[in-house]
């Protein structure tokens, strides 16, 4: 089996031990289903249980892109949270009921695009910085050599200041979660890690000193970086 099920696994790992948004349900379970399907079981409190089967590919073999599954699999629940999933077919068994994801993007009741909010921007830039194996052995890296992620703050719903420890000092960097074009939020992959390590390179020390902020203090880092418009 390949890699993309611990891809969709460490996309919808986020939603482990907080409730879907705008709902009350858990994610309880999450494996392979097959070839076909990839399994996940939601409980709530009020619904009871309800397995959602996410399509491995489109069925014109087209791939699926790993973060539509976080996008696919709110709607689902928003779906099911408010009603939302009557006339849908299910398929009943001993314990849970199940519905087919292809089944509602096939209705239209769940988009076949990628969905990215403010926070999955977010999260995709801490766990780029960090390392975290989702985002990483593919096209960029982080470096320990030249920093390391420490911390995170949300300053404005467009700005996210990342601290980062390189030797003795903390630099604080800001971060554009939002495109300035369209508005909207950034689409995660777009190596949030690849911009750091262009910034820090040690053979052009100028283009970070070009971004310094002489004017602003945080007790937290002891520089402060403005790369909300470069990166």
């Amino acid at each position: 089996m390949d890699d993309s099920s611990s891809r969709v696994l460490l996309t919808l790992r986020r939603f482990i031990g907080v409730p879907l948004p705008g709902t009350d349900y858990y994610l309880h379970a999450a494996y392979p289903a097959g070839e076909a399907s990839y399994r996940v079981r939601l409980v709530s409190a009020s619904s009871g249980s309800l397995v959602v089967l996410l399509p491995r590919a489109w069925p014109d073999g087209g791939q699926i892109g790993t973060w539509w599954y976080a996008g696919a699999l709110r709607a689902t629940a928003r779906l099911a949270h408010r009603g939302g999933l009557a006339g849908i077919p299910y398929e009943h068994g001993h314990r849970h009921a199940v519905v087919d994801v292809e089944e509602l993007v096939a209705r239209g009741e769940v988009s076949q695009d990628i969905e990215v909010t403010p926070s999955d921007g977010l999260d995709y830039v801490v766990g780029d910085l960090v390392g975290d194996p989702l985002w990483h052995g593919a096209a960029a890296s982080v470096d320990s050599h030249l920093y390391r992620l420490i911390g995170f703050d949300l300053r404005t719903p467009d700005v996210v200041r990342v601290y980062l420890a390189r030797g003795d000092r903390v630099l604080g960097v800001d971060l554009a979660v939002r495109d300035d074009e369209s508005g909207q939020p950034r689409l995660v992959g777009w190596w949030a890690s690849a911009k750091v390590i262009a910034i820090l390179n040690p053979d052009a020390p100028e283009t970070l000193a070009a971004h310094r902020v002489l004017v602003m203090s945080d007790e937290v880092c002891d520089e402060i970086y403005d790369l909300t418009r470069w990166a």
